[in-house]
């Protein structure tokens, strides 16, 4: 699978295909900790884990819904350790934080951080092969990654709890021993500079670059990802002489932070701190931070124009705020943004949107983003209309923010934002013991012990000086203005990154301008919430999905929760299900405006709702679908003003800037990284009601408000609406959605449930999709298709998966460097079976690339033949953990009965039967699935090939006797389909 990144951070890609969303916290260097008091000690005792009771959480504040027992410790080499013993966890996990990132780099190796990172999986003198660890992890049912951010540089891993000693063993080595191998320096250098032409031309890491190159001599402003150039040998010294330095340095026990989650007892655990952790050396090194300051004159009073690589429209000022991440308990930055963000009657969200100038307008703040200093930032999605008043919208948000600052911050939002941040907290619920240790370690970096859990939640009352403090610094004198479009005049370019820009003074009005431009709009303060949940009573509807009501146009299922009955939550989701879009490109493309202008209809509506606690949502397939989830108490109020909403009538302006943005959709995916692109790619390929983009955009080109407005009428009437709600629902819910959907739209008729139909594979035959790309690398999946579908195939692919993921990753990108994103796994399409290799890669082009997989899955067949029984038996028992894991929320609950229920498996027992059939899985039958698939003599093959401009001169690979899908359509129309029929698993 691909690597996990925060949104700035970088990371080790070291998983094979692990969908995990991970969300990460952004850090500072300030690290504040309670006094000795709190802090246990490392010691064990027989206390049995009920004695524990009267110390479980060491003065920790949790949440009410938290069950597990925390302790707090300090090692005797210094280093602070949090504890969380958790009886329900399958898995246990650990996170060690290290304060100390990329603002420490050497001056003369940028990235040195993020490359130590790397370092430091590639063996240690106890386990000295550079997978060795990964591999132990990964068959033991397990993930492990890492990231470097400004400060911190955090390290984690989840595993099975019987293999947690033996994986401490091996995590622990990398701060007490590890081998930081000549052997892998340059090689390693080739897989950092892969990461960086990945994303150098990612609109995300072009913006990040710029804002930190103008911040003057401020350590801020570096380059921090690392390259073949700045990792370089350098006349007086060598990347491996100066990554040994660095990790002597700064890798000591008293700037570390551990977590550990796990089902042991707290004194188990902390005897597993101590054994696996003591021994890091404690070297009292001062916890690097920096000091330095900024030039205003320098860095503030600027106008930026930016060309960006996607066809973005977007106005954004950028006030430079000194860190004020201490202040947590009174969140300043947060309200402020709270009101900011607000798309309440008279807000500048709502005027400006309402002059059809803005589509969407945010603001939020980055408080660490330059180490002591960060950034409050308002973003601004613009019209073509908006373009032309860009000063004018400037004058308007910056006049707002004064009128802030002159007296309009009060407490009146204060009882509202602290009942949402209650209620989130009373009723928080669990994440990955992997994602949970991972969040504690980063935040006991930042937050004193006893807010470790709470500090995103903790708020103290309204602070009328910490919200002045910072209002006080959204000046001219701090502003950097951006406009961000292609018809920017740039010409200055961004070292190690794409894009362009231009500089130029910023020249603002006055503040008595600013107030009567303010007052001419009518701008105001927000109105409060209307949508905070008032009551937390429960519902206990059987936990067995049911089909609890059908009646014309309407089926309605209802389940309740067995895992959480007494949590006030739920989800719904609402498809309104036809099969326009399989019959032409022009529904496609009607629905998605139609899901963009609803949207941009009930945006106010949206974010009342996400700010009660409730998350509402509108996506598009087989028809458009509403989903909700969060706190149920006000939810039925919500759908029915959202299903009201469904009746669009859009004005001309309105119309045509939903066409704009999506045409310029179309054409910004081609840009993102290929890799993000390939399975999309395949969907196109063998899924019908996708269509080429080129096809899409012909549409759009003679698409028209009165078309739009037929096809909405169409889909209102023609529909079945096909709901599911599990959670905190009664039949009584039940009834009372269908009534209101009955009453708001009474024309549904649909009767047939439709969902797309996907290529069924032949024995002997290829399909290869190739496509040219705007940007650098190639990017190939390459599939073979199980010889037969059915559950004992699947299962034979999620054991095998395993070990080909870990096996693939270090020989094609650790041994060999051929890209960062590389691997092979196991999948499905549609319902069958297939076995696959990926790749993005600066470095071969397509011929060799797929001549290396074709040599690659011999070279894998010699090592599956040589697995050993032990081995294998430790790899599915891996796999049994992760598939027998109890689920820790609401979401992962539901999420089997809803993956069954839209492919229409009404005995709702698919995973219970993968389970069953991993459990018969042995090591003959994966050796003879990977030979009759992926080394039979005449396979059924996929190849897709997306061909950067590294590339553009160089042949696409070619399969003998392979159709080139070049006409989607016309291949959809004549494609073999897979059956689909119920309970066929």
């Amino acid at each position: 699978m691909l690597s996990l990144t925060t949104p700035f951070g970088f990371c080790s890609a070291i998983n094979v295909i692990r969908q995990s969303g991970l969300k990460l916290l952004t850090y500072v260097c300030t690290a504040l900790f309670l006094a000795a008091g709190l802090w246990g000690c490392g010691g064990t005792d027989s206390d049995s884990r009920n004695d524990q009771a009267d110390d479980a959480h060491a003065g920790i504040i949790i949440s009410p819904n938290d069950s597990r027992l925390y302790r707090a410790i300090v090692l005797t080499n210094g280093l602070e350790v949090l504890l969380v013993s958790d009886p329900s966890t399958d898995k246990s996990a650990a996170s060690l934080s290290v304060g100390v990132g990329l603002l420490s780099d050497p001056t003369d190796y940028a990235g040195m951080a993020h490359y130590l990172e790397h370092m430091l999986f590639l063996g240690t003198e106890k386990y000295p092969e550079p997978d060795a660890y990964s591999s132990f992890v990964r068959q033991n049912g397990g993930a492990n990654n890492a990231y470097t951010w400004l400060d911190i540089t955090n390290y984690m891993l989840e595993i099975k709890n019987a293999a947690y000693d033996e994986s401490l063993d091996r995590f622990s080595q990398f701060f007490t021993a590890p081998l930081l191998s000549p052997d892998y320096i340059e090689k390693e250098k080739n897989a950092v500079n892969a990461e960086w032409t990945m994303r150098r031309e990612l609109d995300t890491f072009v913006d990040f670059r710029l804002t930190r190159s103008l911040l003057g001599d401020h350590p801020a402003n570096r380059f921090l990802i690392g390259n073949l150039e700045s990792l370089a040998d350098k006349a007086d010294s060598t990347l491996h002489e100066t990554t040994v330095d660095f990790y002597q340095s700064y890798y000591s026990a008293n700037i570390m932070k551990l977590a550990l989650v796990s089902n042991r007892s707290l004194d188990d655990m902390a005897a597993l701190a101590e054994t696996y952790f003591g021994s890091i050396p404690n070297k009292g090194i001062a916890k690097p931070e920096v000091t330095a300051g900024i030039d205003f004159a320098e860095a503030g009073g600027k106008l930026i124009r930016l060309v960006p690589m996607k066809d973005r429209r977007a106005l954004r000022l950028e006030f430079v705020i000194e860190n004020n991440t201490a202040d947590f308990a009174a969140k300043p930055n947060e309200y402020v943004s709270y009101i900011l963000s607000s798309e309440m009657p008279g807000t500048p969200a709502t005027v400006l949107r309402d002059k059809g100038w803005v589509s969407a307008l945010t603001s939020m703040a980055k408080p660490t983003d330059f180490g002591n200093y960060g950034a409050f930032v308002i973003d601004a999605e613009l019209t073509e209309e908006g373009m032309a008043h860009r000063q004018e919208i400037s004058e308007l948000l910056l006049g707002y923010v004064e009128l802030l600052r002159d007296g309009g911050v009060d407490d009146r939002y204060a009882q509202e934002f602290k009942t949402s941040l209650d209620n989130r907290f009373r009723f928080l619920e669990k994440t990955s013991a992997y994602q949970y240790a991972t969040q504690l370690s980063a935040a006991m970096q930042v937050y004193p012990i006893a807010n470790t859990v709470d500090a995103d939640y903790h708020f103290e009352g309204f602070d009328k000086a910490a919200i002045d403090a910072l209002l006080a610094q959204l000046t001219p004198e701090r502003l950097r203005v951006w406009y961000i479009s292609k018809e920017e005049p740039g010409t200055e370019t961004i070292q190690y990154h794409a894009g362009r820009y231009a500089l130029e003074p910023l020249e603002v009005g006055t503040a008595d301008t600013r107030a009567e431009l303010v007052a001419s709009y009518g701008l105001e303060l927000p109105a409060l919430n209307r949508l905070l949940p008032e009551s937390f009573e429960v519902s206990h509807a059987a936990p067995v999905p049911a089909k609890v009501l059908e009646k014309p146009g309407i089926e309605i299922w209802l389940q309740g929760s067995e895992a959480f009955p007494e949590q006030p939550r739920g989800f719904t989701r609402i498809e309104l299900n036809n099969a326009a879009v399989e019959q032409s490109a022009s529904a496609v493309v009607y629905l998605s405006l139609w899901a963009d202008l609803y949207q941009q209809s009930q945006v106010s509506l949206f974010n009342e709702a996400v700010l009660s606690g409730m998350y509402p949502s509108v996506s598009t397939g087989y028809g458009l679908t509403l989903s909700l989830s969060g706190f149920t108490d006000k939810q039925p109020a919500l759908i029915e003003e959202m299903l009201k909403g469904l009746s669009i009538s859009p004005t001309e302006q309105a119309f045509e800037q939903a066409l704009d943005r999506y045409r310029r959709s179309l054409i910004n995916s081609k840009l993102d990284m290929g890799m993000r692109q390939l399975f999309p790619s395949l969907s196109k390929l063998v899924k019908t009601g996708e269509y080429p983009d080129a096809v899409l955009a012909k549409e759009a080109d003679s698409a028209s408000i009165t078309g739009l407005k037929t096809f909405i009428e169409q889909q209102l009437s023609a529909s079945l609406a096909r709901v599911y709600l599990f959670g905190n629902y009664s039949t009584e819910s039940a009834s009372g959605l269908a009534n209101v959907i009955e009453a708001t739209l009474p024309k549904l008729s649909g009767s047939e449930y439709r969902r797309a139909g996907t290529y069924a594979p032949i024995d002997a035959t290829a399909l290869v999709y190739q496509e040219d790309l705007p940007i650098e690398d190639l990017s190939m999946l390459y599939l073979f298709a199980a010889k037969d579908t059915g559950i004992v195939r699947e299962a034979e692919g999620r054991v095998l998966s395993t070990y080909l993921g870990t096996r693939a990753f270090n020989q094609l990108r650790t041994e060999e460097q051929l890209g960062y994103a590389a691997g092979g796994f196991a999948t499905t399409v549609g319902d069958h079976p297939f076995i696959g290799f990926y790749i993005q890669t600066p470095v071969k082009a397509p011929e060799a690339m797929l001549a290396r997989f074709d040599a690659y899955r011999e070279e894998f067949a010699g090592d599956l033949t040589a697995l050993e029984p032990a081995k294998f038996e430790e790899i599915k028992a891996g796999v049994l953990t992760t598939l027998r894991e109890p689920p820790k929320n609401l979401a992962e609950e539901a999420s089997p009965y809803l993956r069954d229920w839209s492919r229409e498996r009404y005995s709702f027992d698919t995973e219970a039967k993968l389970i069953e059939a991993v459990e018969a899985v042995t090591l003959e039958s994966i050796q003879r699935y990977y030979q009759e698939t992926v080394m039979a003599a005449e396979p059924s093959t996929i190849l897709v090939q997306l061909r950067g401009k590294r590339f553009a001169d160089d042949p696409y690979a070619a399969i003998e006797g392979a159709e080139v899908v070049s006409d989607i359509e016309a291949f959809h129309a004549r494609m073999p389909m897979q059956e689909q029929s119920p309970n066929q698993n």
